[in-house]
């Protein structure tokens, strides 16, 4: 990716990993509808792994947590707007 041209120890810079977070959990609840807001950490790590294999493996463990607690923020929206 892009950001390690920009970051000394190789870990996406916090703008683009934001960015990243975002469009995976977009492509997810696209993919998947409201049934994403059923997915694990696991199933949503799983769904994410092929888009950040070539990434540290810090930034590889947190982005699946923030894409499922992303995930999780957008059921509660939708709940409250209901």
């Amino acid at each position: 990716m892009r950001g390690r041209q920009y970051s000394s120890d190789g870990k996406l810079p916090e703008r683009e990993l934001h960015e990243l977070i975002d469009l995976l959990a977009l492509r997810i609840y696209r993919d998947l509808g409201r049934r994403a807001y059923a997915l694990s950490r696991q199933d949503v790590a799983e769904l994410v792994r092929p888009y950040t294999n070539d990434l540290v493996r810090e930034d590889q463990r947190m982005i699946p947590w923030l894409v499922w607690d992303l995930l999780q923020e957008g059921m509660e929206i939708e709940l409250a707007v209901r």
